[in-house]
């Protein structure tokens, strides 16, 4: 065994023992002998916490303690745990890609990134639900590979309005705005507020506990929000259908893409036979709306000019 799987596996025993002590205490809470025995397993706990934590430091590790807190005591489903851990995984792999590959529309990590985000168990502890996990950080002279991404999460934890999603949008990409929205619903939908400090291999401490109730806000945020984008093309098309009522059109590129809409006030098909071709200026209006991933495409008819034979 490697000393570093050696002393992750100290810490791992002590705190496993800790929760042993704990849970028979709770059975029987006037046991002075327990009490005590207890005292000593958590000073073991800690110590071993500390030599982990020091090696991590001389080894380039950055350490995650991740604390679920339910809103129900002892309520911990193991789909609902599962669920929130996975979510911030994929949270911190697409982030750490995006800064380091540039924002992505779909949500697809990179492999090179993914495994160098890839977050390790090291032990549990006690206190509602506490992981600790580490991952590799490479540190250079001025930062590690990781910083910016821990960086990030924070930031993004700290968004107070919906106009804050597009921003996160445009800095790190539509792919990562879904990944907060589905790490946050896990959380809500499990019940819990997560309490997430960083260890760094720096030395440098980051934290914050985030409420169930501003995960909500957040996952709200994203939900009202989308990216909307428009374009003009200009296109040889053969009008196939249009109803002057409605105001609707319908024109095709052969072997190409087709367009159905409604037609701006200053456009017309009054004079305008079906089955010929023409010169269509057409508006595109793309909405895409971050929770979703789906895109909804208006299309309105600008002008319409036959085409001389």
């Amino acid at each position: 065994m490697s000393e570093y799987a050696h002393i992750v596996e100290r810490a791992r025993g002590a705190f496993a023992a800790v929760s042993s002590g704990e849970a028979f205490l709770e059975k029987e809470p006037d046991n002075g002998a327990a009490y005590s025995n207890l005292k000593g397993l958590r000073r073991i706990a800690l110590a071993a916490q500390e030599e982990l934590e020091r090696y991590a430091s001389l080894k380039q590790i950055d350490i995650c303690h991740y604390r679920l807190v339910p809103e129900e005591a002892g309520n911990y489903q193991v789909g609902n745990v599962s669920s929130c851990l996975l979510t911030y995984q994929k949270l911190f792999s697409q982030l750490h890609d995006a800064i380091k590959n540039g924002p992505k529309e779909n949500a697809k990590i990179g492999k090179e990134s993914e495994a160098e985000s890839a977050l390790n168990f090291a032990y549990t502890y006690s206190g509602s639900l506490g992981v600790a996990l580490l991952v590799n950080s490479d540190r250079g002279f001025f930062e590690g590979v990781l910083d910016k991404p821990i960086d990030a999460i924070y930031e993004i934890m700290s968004i107070e309005a919906p106009d804050a999603v597009n921003g996160i949008a445009k800095n790190f990409g539509r792919a990562v705005v879904k990944r907060v929205f589905d790490w946050s619903k896990a959380n809500i939908e499990g019940g819990f507020s997560s309490d997430i400090k960083w260890k760094r291999s720096d030395g440098r401490l980051l934290g914050q506990m985030v409420e169930k109730s501003k995960l909500q806000k957040i996952s709200d945020y994203i939900e009202a929000s989308a990216d909307a984008k428009t374009k003009i093309l200009e296109v040889k098309a053969m009008l196939v259908g249009g109803d002057l009522q409605t105001k609707s059109f319908h024109l095709t590129v052969p072997e190409g893409d087709s367009y159905k809409g409604i037609m701006s006030d200053d456009a017309t098909l009054a004079s305008q036979p079906l089955g010929n071709f023409y010169n269509a200026k057409i508006e595109v209006s793309e909405t895409y709306y971050y929770a979703t991933e789906q895109t909804k495409t208006v299309h309105k008819l600008i002008s319409l000019t036959k085409i001389d034979a």
